[in-house]
């Protein structure tokens, strides 16, 4: 027997090669064609609501199945249709291979097929495949959460390869409740292979493309599809190109790319709504890889709109294998018509929101040539005619813009970012001159930046309505603006900028129109990439001029400024020049009605000049200045303020004053304060939110006679020391004046007043609460009160030598309003301001040849609120000579002047003292020429109070004022000659009086006397 043969029978005797055969058999017996026909279709059934109806050509576990003529049919109520068929599916694979490292799929393929799903009354065929769970569903474990899988690890080496072939596939979509009633697709063809070398792992991230080494993707590379749908506002059918083929390939050298589209089409016929539609999109793409030149060319790569081409590049890559590939790529043809696009818009009006656009844009130019290290780039915009409005939204035009920037990048670059080059990859750019017009201003730039040389960039802005970017401003920009540097750390810009018809809104209050010019130099450092750390302003003018040109507001600025967490400002120095008069007339309302008021004090042209550093570090910051001023209105021409503070935490809860002083007119009048003002958080802080430990001082001081302002001239010492300490206020006035005098510049003249104050000495203590709010009125209301006791005298604490003057109604007249007594002054008081009233007593002044006397005096400020403030007083008024008061020629007429008169005054509410003043006058002893006058102040003239007055003697006056009414009562003493004339209780009486009647009348009749 052949020895072969025979060791063939021998290993055939054995269990092992007897089991691999029934084991062989027993597979080939399950696995096969014929039993799948007969159990796959059963095993559906059995575990779906379907059917399968097919013919198995291949069933392998370890090569694969192969179905023609396949039909998956659902459940009722769709079981007549299928919802999926095709003729043939394939699914080949090698499963042996895995022992050599290895994954193939062979051929995933589907062959005339069809998927179609259909929705009736609101139930879907694909549900109908699925049957009812009958277990209860059991809520999902939590997951417990693990950090996110970066890599999948096969630990063996594999290699895998895969094949999807999918011939004239088609998909349909039909529904009869929602939207959408149909949609299909028909004749989709795909092609795909996928290669990839030997891994360990799968990464989960874009690095898993290293590990392909071939992939095509091929999409109806051969002909159209047709599309079609139906819904409530669209139909469409038409066949449309859509085709794609990519691929690249590792495995040769050098390696091979290939990209080509043909997506769209230029005529896409829509009925939307029932209104016929024209569109437009389509995407063509021609890119491959010569593996002899080594280049990808960009053959074509054009988007097209309608039929026009928005965007067509061109161009190639060359040395791709190379460390340095060089890049040529050019925008050929740009033609982006939004007046056609808008066309079609219209058609979908009601549908789409509404816009308006037309114009022309083009970027034909733009591209980029060369390599990492040296790449050049182009920008061109040109664009006409462009409008464009969104719904309701502000439109935006533009007849015309011309934007053209180059510039040679080393995209290699991997230097840090400095603050010299924050660009490292910028080694030069270049700004041809461009411009832009839009909404009627024009905007034009150019310049350059070159690495070794800097930068120069000039801009010019013209009739920019700034009304249409800021709220609340508005008037005509121009402005040009310059930036220079040798590099990005150091910028110097020059700007100068005028507004024309400038104007703004202050709360509900709109200025009137002016003209603003604004010129600025400065320099911009930065310590790292557009890290700013300092400001230098070598020059900031800016002026203000009414619309015929007049001067308004010149400032002149100087400083510096470092921002960062160490923040520092110096101004060095701050000037402002004001034409007050002008810059009334360009002021919103607002403003004018709060300096109007101090127009006269301001003057015509004040200036103020200041110098200033801030400083801050965290919560703690640092302010000194000085300020210089001068005051036209006030005639102050040495005006200065010099401060220092300090401010700490971080809502400023202390502010410590080292130094605040004040002075004017040659140092005469003097101000210093220094101290702390304190955030405790204990309620109601007198000053704003703090409590205050502060020292004041307020001080006129001059050896000899000096002119100060407006007619006022000062000799002597007078001031006021205060210290504040939380609620409280203390000190003292004291003053030591041998003369005061004041003219109103109008002398010698008919208009001419003048006045002298001598000798005025005052030592007066004051205590003031700032912690007290409204109290009860210290005001006693029986206005029948007079002085009868006289109590104990204090000793006074103000004394006034003499007031001289001029006559109060006769010009040119010198006259005693208070007279000295020999030794003694003509006034003395004694005045102590105590719990926030100054109770007056032991008044006494010699005026008009007489005595006038003040007792029981208190004047309440209250809470410093005119509203809260109150007054009341006794005066008696002793053998007063009125004749003074006349002219000379006048005064013999008169046979007795002499006057006795009791005076109480009361008024609350100094807002408005006449409508609040409560007064009564008791005059018991005229003279009968005064009292006659006195009676024709109070009753009309007439014959009868003619008749009376020759009848009577007057023996007393009582005349009371409240509320704005006069009233008056007049008694007379019986005489011989009223025994013709009888009046009823001797008196004649008016009732409720105006005061402006009263006060015409005595006007009236003390004009008698000056004729």
């Amino acid at each position: 027997m052949n020895p072969i043969l025979k060791v063939s029978l021998g290993i055939a005797k054995t269990k092992t090669f007897r089991g691999l055969v029934v084991l062989f058999l027993l597979y080939k017996s399950i696995f096969n064609a014929f039993t799948a026909d007969l159990v796959i279709p059963k095993l559906i059934s059995q575990f779906t609501m379907g059917r399968m109806e097919g013919n198995f050509r291949t069933f392998s576990l370890f090569f694969g199945i192969e179905i023609s003529d396949f039909r998956l049919y659902p459940g009722t109520p769709f079981e007549k249709e299928p919802i999926a068929e095709a003729g043939q599916i394939r699914l080949r694979y090698n499963l042996p291979l895995l022992l050599l490292g290895k994954i193939r799929i062979s051929e995933i393929g589907l062959t005339n097929a069809k998927i179609q799903i259909e929705e009736r009354l609101g139930q879907w065929n694909f549900a109908a495949l699925v049957k009812a769970s009958e277990k209860p569903q059991e809520p999902e474990p939590v997951k417990e959460e693990t950090p996110p899988l970066t890599a999948i690890n096969t630990y063996l080496p594999l290699q895998a390869s895969a094949y999807i072939h999918l011939d004239s596939v088609g998909f349909q979509l039909k529904g009869d409740s929602g939207p959408l009633h149909l949609f299909s697709i028909q004749d989709l063809s795909l092609e795909t292979e996928l290669e990839t070398n030997r891994f360990t792992s799968i990464p989960l991230d874009l690095s898993i493309v290293d590990q392909i080494d071939h992939v095509l993707l091929s999409l109806n590379a051969s002909k159209p599809i047709p599309l079609e749908v139906d819904s409530k506002d669209l139909r469409w059918k038409q066949t449309i190109p859509m085709s794609l083929r990519f691929e690249w390939d590792r495995t040769v050298s050098p390696e091979m790319f290939l990209f080509n589209t043909d997506i769209g089409k230029d005529d896409i016929l829509l009925e939307v709504k029932g209104k016929p539609v024209q569109l437009g999109l389509r995407l063509l793409s021609d890119i491959h890889y010569d593996n002899q030149l080594d280049k990808i060319g960009i053959n074509q790569l054009d988007l097209r709109v309608l039929g026009q081409s928005w965007l067509s590049l061109s161009g190639s890559i060359l040395d791709l294998s190379k460390e340095t590939p060089k890049v040529n790529i050019l925008v050929e043809k740009s033609e982006i018509q939004l007046t056609s696009l808008q066309k079609s818009l219209d058609q979908l009006q009601g549908i789409v929101p509404e816009m308006k656009l037309s114009g022309n844009l083009s970027l034909e130019g733009t591209g980029i040539q060369g390599n990492l290290q040296n790449a050049q780039t182009n920008v061109k915009l040109k664009s006409s005619q462009l409008y464009v409005k969104m719904g309701k939204s502000k439109a935006h035009s533009i007849p015309s813009a011309l934007v053209d920037i180059s510039s040679e990048l080393n995209l290699a670059e991997r230097k840090t970012l400095t603050a010299e080059k924050p660009f490292p990859y910028v080694k030069s750019l270049k700004i041809a001159p461009s411009h832009l017009d839009y909404n009627g201003a024009s905007l034009t730039f150019l310049g350059n930046y070159l690495e070794s040389e800097g930068l120069n960039f000039q801009v010019n802005i013209d009739r920019l309505q700034l009304g249409d970017y800021v709220s609340g401003l508005g008037g005509k920009l121009q402005m040009d603006l310059g930036v220079l540097g040798e590099s990005f750390a150091s910028l110097s810009i020059h700007s100068n900028a005028k507004i024309d018809g400038f104007r703004y809104q202050l709360d509900r209050s709109r200025s009137p129109s002016s003209l603003l010019g604004l010129s600025l130099d400065s320099i911009l450092s930065f310590d790292r990439p557009f890290g700013l750390s300092e400001i230098k302003i070598s020059n900031l003018k800016l002026d203000q001029k009414t619309m015929t040109g007049n001067k308004a507001l010149e400032l002149d600025l100087r400083g510096e400024v470092r921002p960062g967490s160490n923040l520092s400002a110096n101004l060095q120095p701050l000037g402002l020049n004001i034409y007050t008069s002008n810059l009334l007339l360009v002021l919103p309302l607002v403003l004018k009605e709060k300096i109007s008021p101090f127009q006269n004090l301001l003057g015509n042209q004040p200036k103020l000049k200041l110098n200033a550093r801030y400083s801050g570090s965290g919560s703690n910051k640092q302010i000194k200045a000085d300020l210089g001023a001068e005051l036209p209105g006030l005639e102050i021409k040495d005006l200065k303020l010099a401060t220092e503070l300090s401010l700490h935490g971080a809502d400023t809860n202390e502010i410590f004053i080292k130094t605040l002083k004040m002075n004017a007119f040659g140092g005469i009048f003097q101000v210093s304060a220094n101290g702390k003002l304190i955030k405790t958080g204990k309620p109601k802080p007198p000053l704003g939110p703090y409590f205050g430990n502060l020292d004041l001082n307020f001080n006129l001081k001059s050896p000899t006679k000096q002119y100060l302002a407006k007619g006022l001239s000062f000799h002597g010492d007078m001031g006021l020391d205060l210290k504040v300490r939380d609620y409280d206020i203390t000190g003292d006035f004291h003053s030591k004046v041998p003369a005061i005098s004041y003219n109103n510049q109008k002398c010698p003249g008919e208009q001419c007043q003048a006045y002298l104050l001598e000798e005025v000495v005052a030592q007066i203590p004051i205590q003031h609460n700032l912690a007290r709010s409204h109290e009860e009125s210290l005001i006693v209301g029986d206005k029948s009160v007079f002085i009868k006791n006289y109590g104990r005298n204090h000793p006074p604490n103000l004394t006034i030598g003499q007031v001289l003057g001029t006559h109060p109604s006769i010009p040119n007249l010198p006259f005693e309003y208070v007279k000295k007594q020999k030794d003694t002054p003509g006034l003395s008081a004694f005045i102590e301001y105590k719990e926030n009233y100054a109770n007056i007593e032991s008044l006494r002044s010699n005026s008009l040849d007489g005595l006038v006397l003040g007792k029981n005096m208190v004047f309440n400020l209250g809470n410093l609120d005119p509203k809260s403030m109150e007054f009341r007083g006794n005066f008696l008024i002793r053998d007063i000579d009125l004749k003074q008061l006349m002219a000379p020629k006048v005064r013999d007429k008169i046979d007795d002047g002499k006057l006795k008169a009791d005076l109480n005054i009361a008024v609350r509410d100094l807002s408005e003292p006449v409508a609040n003043l409560d007064l009564f006058f008791s005059i018991f002893q005229i003279g009968r020429d005064f009292g006659k006058s006195a009676l024709n102040v109070i009753s009309p003239q007439n014959f009868l109070i003619d008749r009376i007055t020759d009848s009577y003697s007057i023996n007393k006056i009582d005349v009371s004022l409240s509320k704005g009414l006069v009233y008056a009562d007049v008694y007379f003493n019986r005489s011989l000659l009223s025994l013709l004339i009888n009046l009823e209780d001797g008196k004649i009486s008016q009732q409720r009086m105006p005061l402006a009647n009263f006060l015409k009348r005595a006007q009236s009749e003390i004009q008698t006397y000056q004729e």
